[in-house]
């Protein structure tokens, strides 16, 4: 490679961080805002996300997934129970446990906090004309191509 390629690499790579670092920025932040608004812990809304992810489940699979105490579960269990986001039912193999699924008002707070983190992003593709947009998205799959097949 001439000078001139590694010029322009490294000002593809310059753009490229920038731009992925402001998208994660603003999806961290908006998913931070979401919680507070909703008053939710991030341990809270790991439950509510795993199990929108897997389906019902054990406290035992919240325990090795969160890797948190099983008292810990239990209570974040308890307080997401007493708000009506997740209910408890008898697990019909062994009736000491119980099964752990999440309410409509607990999927909506989940799909709610992925929402408000891609909103800045669609509206910004949503900016975009139809030569852009169609530019754009060739290029991205150009780039996906070349790094990851």
């Amino acid at each position: 490679m001439d000078n001139r390629e590694n010029i322009r690499v490294d000002q593809l790579m310059e753009v490229y961080r920038d731009l992925s670092d402001r998208m994660t920025k603003h999806r961290v932040v908006s998913f931070l805002k979401h919680l507070k608004k909703h008053d939710l812990t991030l341990n809270q809304y790991s439950i509510l996300s795993f199990i929108d992810q897997q389906g019902p489940c054990l406290p035992v699979q919240l325990v090795e997934h969160l890797e948190l105490k099983a008292a810990t579960i239990t209570y974040l269990v308890d307080s997401l129970e007493q708000r009506e986001l997740v209910f408890r039912k008898p697990n019909p193999r062994d009736g000491r446990s119980h099964y752990v699924h999440y309410t409509d008002k607990g999927r909506e707070l989940v799909l709610g906090a992925r929402a408000e983190g891609d909103s800045l992003i669609e509206k910004s593709f949503g900016q975009l004309d139809e030569d852009e947009a169609d530019m754009l998205y060739i290029l991205m799959k150009l780039l996906r191509r070349k790094l990851f097949e």
